[in-house]
Order: structure tokens, then C-alpha cells, then sequence
């Protein structure tokens, strides 16, 4: 897989897993190839099974609203799944999905090159921790955290459909953004050891 395009050929004929039976259109990821920021959700829901595209339903909704809010233009950010199919109703993707699907965001993290990775929710935390080779806490635990891994940096974040489910945590979803949005800013800027002391950044 030698470009998104590639990649997205492989996962529109992927039959990996018991997902490829439950969906209408396989899920790529979308987003220039140069994107500095990366952000990986859990998995496609009805609309995005409906489209093939990533966050086009309510989750997208909110999603759009808070990039909006922080003049983070979407057509900037590479966004993508850790798994690329739809689970069944109502049902998180699987461990062992999300382990086989991880070899497409490893593949995309080395193609794009991003400055900043968010996962959003357990199993994007999952699907990264594949890639990278390490095991993260529950989002709950380190939501909000500046994660250092040497490549790139990492924010864990809420997923959008957790935030609907429970709107009082809108407030740290937008905070937790708005760090993000800073981090990215002093990305192009400052030296990264400075970068790492302003946000008291963990290393792996």
C-alpha cells in the first residue's frame, strides 16, 4: 500500500474480519496527504455505512461544530476509524477487529506523517496502541493528557457519540479540542522540548 489511494482500494475489498458482513460500504479514511493533524474515531456508524465517508452523521455534526468553533478547517484534518466497517447495532467493534484493522491506521500514520494524532474513544485508543506497540489507559484517564511518543503527539479525547450520550461533558470536549488546537499552533513554532515542558507532556 504505497498511498492513501492504495489503502482505500484495500479496505473498499477487505474480508479480514466477520465486519466485511455487516456493511453496506467499507469506511476509508479522508483528508489531505500532508495533514499535520490526525484524528482516528472508533467506527462507522449508519450514515457513514449509508456514504463511505468518516463522521457524516450526528457524531460528524458535533465533530464539525467544535473544529468550527476553533477555525480547524476539516478539509485540513486527515480523519479516520480504527475499524473500517460497520459493527453490528448497537455493538463496539471487537478487540480482535480492531487488531486487524490497525495495520491500515499504521500504514496511514507512516504515509501522512502527522504532528498531532487524537484518538477518539477506546478503540481508537486501542487501534493506535496496535500501531505504536503500547497499551493506554481508558480514555476516561487520560482524556486531555499531551502524550509524547517521539514521532508525533498524542491527545486522547472523547468520542463524539459519548458527548451526546452525556452532554454534560460537552464543556471538556471543547476544552480538550482547544488544547489540541494550541498544541498543533506551538507545533510550528516552538522547539519541542519547549513544547513538552509547556504541557507537561508524558513520553513513551
Amino acid at each position: 500500500m504505497d498511498s492513501l489511494t492504495d489503502i482505500c482500494r484495500v479496505i473498499s475489498q477487505c474480508r479480514n474480519c466477520d465486519l466485511h458482513f455487516s456493511r453496506k460500504r467499507a469506511v476509508c479514511g479522508i483528508g489531505p496527504g500532508n495533514a499535520r493533524l490526525m484524528i482516528v474515531g472508533e467506527a462507522p456508524g449508519s450514515s457513514e455505512d449509508e456514504k463511505g465517508l468518516p463522521f457524516v452523521g450526528r457524531s460528524g455534526k458535533l465533530l464539525d461544530q467544535v473544529l468550527s468553533n476553533l477555525n480547524l478547517r476539516r478539509e485540513e484534518i486527515y480523519i479516520t476509524n480504527s475499524v473500517r466497517c460497520r459493527p453490528m447495532l448497537g455493538k463496539p467493534p471487537k478487540l480482535s477487529e480492531i487488531r486487524t484493522c490497525s495495520g491500515y491506521l499504521r500504514r496511514e500514520i507512516e504515509l501522512v506523517k502527522p504532528s498531532l494524532v487524537i484518538p477518539m474513544g477506546n478503540s481508537a485508543l486501542g487501534s493506535l496502541g496496535f500501531v505504536i506497540n503500547r497499551k493506554f489507559d481508558r480514555v476516561t484517564e487520560i482524556v486531555g493528557k499531551v502524550i509524547d511518543h517521539g514521532e508525533f503527539f498524542i491527545c486522547p479525547q472523547f468520542h463524539p457519540a459519548a458527548i451526546l450520550r452525556n452532554p454534560k461533558r460537552r464543556e471538556y470536549f471543547e476544552e480538550y479540542f482547544r488544547k489540541a488546537s494550541a498544541l498543533l499552533e506551538d507545533l510550528g513554532r516552538m522547539p519541542r522540548e519547549e513544547i513538552v515542558r509547556k504541557y507537561n507532556s508524558s513520553r513513551f
